[in-house]
């Protein structure tokens, strides 16, 4: 069994995901369905994704400050 996990791609903008496991290990290195290129682990990805969410909000609080 495949899961799919909805993220996009740097390269070809697809959100299809693909692994071989059942559920998602920090370790499983993270490849696009589409195109192929490589992502990462969950691990960097989740790290990535969460430091743009920070940044984000850091903007909104700035904006709100003015």
């Amino acid at each position: 069994m495949t899961v799919q996990v909805e993220l996009p791609c740097p390269k070809c903008k697809s959100t299809k995901m693909k692994f071989e496991r059942p559920e998602i290990r920090e370790t499983d290195i993270i490849t696009c369905a589409a195109c192929g290129h490589n992502l990462g682990t969950m691990a960097s990805i989740r790290e990535k994704m969460n430091k743009a969410y920070q940044g984000l909000n850091q903007a909104r609080a700035k904006r709100k400050l003015q």
